[in-house]
């Protein structure tokens, strides 16, 4: 079982069903792993609710094409050792996969200062955080309000920021006051094999040519041409054969 249906959560859940249906179909006699069933739970009303309705409904249906069984609008309860409760209802399960969001490192509720029920810290424009104008915050422990939405726990997000206030205090020592903007580059998040989503605002893509666009993002910003030939050479061996990077037996 997986919770969360962001990209977390729906990335996962697409793995999960692709590897019991492929990957691990040839490892096992005495069991079918294309039996597993994969179950992904989201509070929301629908799936991926950061992206355009009409993406979040193109994931769903891929997913569901991969046997992955999808509820939402149900949050979960309790995880037990061999269950879940689902909006007050218990379901059996061997093993639960968390994407639901993140929480701050415990070290911001000591500074003082405001913090959302993620243990993110309230920080300003410039990303000082409120009522400690010396000390500063930014990515998965920074909550900062942009055009009234809080800014996503996103790997660009945290880049940007720290771009900036590395930028404000190595020119102005933290005095300069301009303040932080964000600047969104698209979200994706991958369904599955050959199917993918990407949100660029005005413009919207899907399935392989989005799958395509992510694997090439995804090695363009690997640092050095050998590291990112290596990794293009390995994703194509494990594209045709469907075989996955390494055995772990417990």
């Amino acid at each position: 079982m997986v919770v969360g249906g962001g990209p977390t959560g729906v990335e996962m859940a697409g793995a999960i069903a692709e590897l019991s249906r492929w990957t691990l179909a040839r490892d096992f006699r005495h069991i079918d792993p294309a039996s597993a069933r994969t179950l992904l739970v989201e509070a929301g009303p629908r799936l991926l609710a950061a992206f355009p309705e009409e993406l979040a409904a193109y994931a769903g249906d891929r997913l569901r094409g991969l046997g992955v069984a999808v509820i939402t609008g149900a949050s979960v309860d309790d995880v037990l050792p061999d269950a879940v409760v689902i909006a007050g209802r218990e379901t059996p399960c061997g093993a639960v996969v968390w994407g639901a969001g993140i929480r701050a490192t415990s070290i911001t509720r000591a500074l003082g200062a405001p913090v959302d029920r993620a243990g993110r810290v309230s920080v300003g424009p410039n990303l000082a955080i409120v009522g400690r104008e010396d000390a500063y915050a930014i990515g998965d422990c920074a909550a900062l309000l942009q055009d009234g939405q809080p800014l996503p726990a996103l790997a660009q997000v945290a880049k940007q920021q720290g771009e900036y206030l590395g930028r404000v205090l190595g020119e102005h020592g933290g005095e300069h006051r301009e303040p932080f903007r964000f600047r969104n580059r698209g979200n994706t998040a991958v369904v599955g094999r050959n199917a993918a989503v990407f949100d660029f605002g005005k413009h919207r893509l899907r399935g392989r040519v989005a799958w395509l666009l992510w694997a090439l993002v995804h090695v363009y910003l690997l640092v050095g041409f050998e590291k990112r030939l290596l990794v293009s050479v390995q994703w194509l061996w494990r594209y045709l054969t469907y075989q996955r990077g390494a055995r772990l037996i417990r």
